[in-house]
């Protein structure tokens, strides 16, 4: 019998982003490229069954379950939870999503009392953009899985349009003045368009919306036969941030009660890790395999070695690590600007 990972095969990419997939709905912070995550899960069994216990956008998650594979997803974030749901909940019928998201519109374009876009995000918009906007949140509820991420990732879209497109695709920049008039309901018809790519209709994707400290409360004990991640970023990573503040601010959802339940503080960054591990530990199959996509960071001037830290507090075996460049991402223009070397590197780790 073949036995998967252990001639896992990672090839350099020269670009990373794939943003006319379903993965550019939304730009989430820190989240691993789709190109990276399906030529790892192409080297999968199919028939096994797939955990990403950090999921984020659910960019693992779907590309498990567009090879068949059963695959769970979790995620504290509730912008994760959006998203991620968003793409494995597409229907397979285009005509349906769009027409789910004219009749908002036109719901939305009839309302004669608008609730005026909370100040700390409308300052950030055009003011007939900010006034779509709130109009189709009137209609939240309605809104398909599919619909809604596309709402969300749209209103990222407006908001840099706004600031005449001097933002980045994943980093929010200073206010642009005078706010460029950006038509909501043109980006999200175009984004509903742009970004489907439906799952086959008997996917198995599962989305969680938990923390992976409790994860063996959720999930069975000795159920899972891959585990496939990229953990929080090592430097402690704030998702709460950039596009994700503003789309929190104009849902006036307080946001440090979910920034402080996520792991991104670096004090308690170890500890918190080493609960997940534990907990990973409960659920794998023996002889099960954790594939944890890491980087290097530097503290104080000192470079520290991602899959020597991961390695050090891990309860599974080393199989393999895979170390290579960064390329192709914005880690490497930063590290450029700060004159750092970093590396990343693939771990491969099996229950025994």
């Amino acid at each position: 019998m073949k036995d998967y990972l252990l001639d896992l095969i990672i090839k350099t990419l020269a670009n990373t982003s794939n943003p006319k997939s379903v993965h550019g709905i939304y730009p989430y912070r820190g989240k691993i490229s789709s190109i990276d995550a399906k030529q790892i899960i192409s080297q999968l069994n199919p028939d096994k069954i797939i955990l990403d216990p950090f999921c984020g956008s659910g960019t693992i998650l779907y590309e498990a379950a567009n090879r068949g594979m059963k695959s769970f997803g979790i995620d504290l974030n509730p912008i994760a939870q959006i998203i991620s749901e968003g793409k494995i909940n597409i229907n397979p019928d285009l005509q349906f999503e769009h027409l789910s998201v004219v009749n908002i519109i036109n719901k939305a374009s009839k309302l004669k009392k608008v609730k005026l876009m909370p100040e700390n995000a409308r300052k950030h918009f055009h003011k007939d953009t900010a006034n779509q906007i709130m109009r189709m949140l009137e209609f939240k509820k309605i809104f398909t899985p599919y619909g809604l991420a596309c709402f969300y990732g749209s209103i990222c879209l407006a908001a840099r349009g706004c600031n005449h497109y001097k933002w980045t695709s994943s980093t929010v920049g200073k206010n642009i003045e005078p706010k460029r008039d950006i038509n909501f309901y043109d980006k999200i018809l175009g984004k509903i368009k742009k970004h489907f790519y439906p799952l086959p209709k008997k996917n198995k994707a599962k989305f969680f919306h938990m923390d992976t400290r409790k994860i063996s409360k959720n999930i069975d004990v000795e159920s899972i036969d891959y585990i496939f991640t990229s953990p929080p970023y090592f430097d402690c990573l704030d998702y709460t941030a950039y596009y994700g503040k503003i789309i929190l601010n104009i849902l006036e959802i307080k946001r440090e009660p979910i920034r402080s339940s996520l792991i991104q503080n670096f004090s308690s960054y170890e500890k918190s890790m080493k609960h997940v591990l534990d907990e990973l530990y409960k659920v794998m199959k023996d002889k099960g395999k954790i594939i944890f996509v890491v980087g290097d960071k530097k503290i104080h001037g000192k470079i520290i070695n991602g899959a020597e830290f991961f390695n050090d507090i891990s309860p599974f075996k080393n199989v393999k690590t895979i170390e290579r460049k960064y390329t192709g991402s914005s880690s490497q223009i930063f590290d450029n600007i700060n004159k750092t070397s970093r590396k990343e590197q693939i771990i491969v780790w099996e229950k025994k």
